[in-house]
């Protein structure tokens, strides 16, 4: 095939990020209707390109429903080079109203999710900024700690945080004599202390924590308890010999999963 085939797409392309490049800085400068004006001529002549359906967004000045339609944007196009947009604008929105805990669930997901946002530091910022409104220090030091550790780039210095891995991993030693693993803390030493993370009437439900928090690699299980004569099944990380090492690692697993936790002392 000649390689002048491909141009008149090329240069189609190249023409409508320019054209849509145009319409973004008379949003910047706030001459939004003459933006409106022009959608309809867009849709027509662009009638699959993703960067109309958010512009309209943009555009809408109305916060609950340009809300959906980032959201709506988000579902229809995950892999959009606005998509990053549309969810710091969601987060932006969120920290604005004062509704610190769901912007923090939206903002971690900017730096997480996309590798190559220009938001990594405006977003990082007001999650650490969320969090602290709602008194979650520990969780903002996780999540600072964590994204650093995936770009380098970002600014930590005026959180005040000290940058250390949170992971509190169990380690494990082989017995030669029975070829079964076994605590390094010892046999012998009293390990009272669990961390509960929930207790739920239908053991599927019990089931799926677990599975999402054996991920992090601590030894979880599933107990029956009664409640008001009703049996739960109970999901808790075991064992621990102080209720402060059994705080550490629910500390950890709140801030990376948002799972509420009690410190319990169960002696075997």
């Amino acid at each position: 095939m000649k390689l002048w085939k491909f141009f008149p797409i090329f240069i189609l392309t190249f023409l409508s990020a320019q054209t849509f490049d145009i319409y973004f800085q008379l949003i910047e400068e706030g001459r939004t209707q003459e933006v409106k004006d022009q959608i309809p001529e867009l849709k027509s002549k662009y009638p699959y390109e993703p960067a109309i359906p958010f512009m309209q967004a943009l555009m809408n000045g109305k916060g609950d429903s340009s809300i959906i339609q980032f959201r709506q944007f988000i579902e229809k196009f995950p892999d959009n080079e606005y998509t990053d947009d549309a969810e710091m604008k969601i987060g932006e929105y969120m920290y604005a109203r004062g509704l610190y805990s769901q912007a923090s669930q939206q903002l971690k997901k900017i730096p997480l999710k996309y590798k190559n946002t220009n938001h990594l530091q405006r977003s990082v910022d007001l999650l650490v900024s969320s969090f602290n409104a709602t008194g979650e220090i520990d969780s903002a030091a996780y999540y600072v700690n964590k994204i650093k550790a995936l770009n380098s780039q970002l600014q930590v210095d005026h959180y005040g945080f000290d940058l250390i891995k949170p992971h509190v991993k169990l380690q494990k030693l082989t017995s030669r004599e029975t070829d079964k693993t076994q605590a390094t803390t010892g046999k012998n030493i009293p390990q009272p202390w669990v961390v509960q993370l929930g207790a739920f009437g239908k053991y599927d439900n019990a089931k799926r924590l677990k599975n999402m928090i054996r991920g992090t690699g601590y030894p979880v299980e599933i107990v029956e308890v009664m409640s008001n004569k009703k049996r739960l099944h109970a999901v808790r990380v075991v064992r621990f010999e102080s209720e402060q090492n059994a705080d550490k690692v629910g500390r950890v697993i709140k801030a990376q999963y948002g799972v509420n936790y009690r410190v319990l002392k169960r002696p075997k």
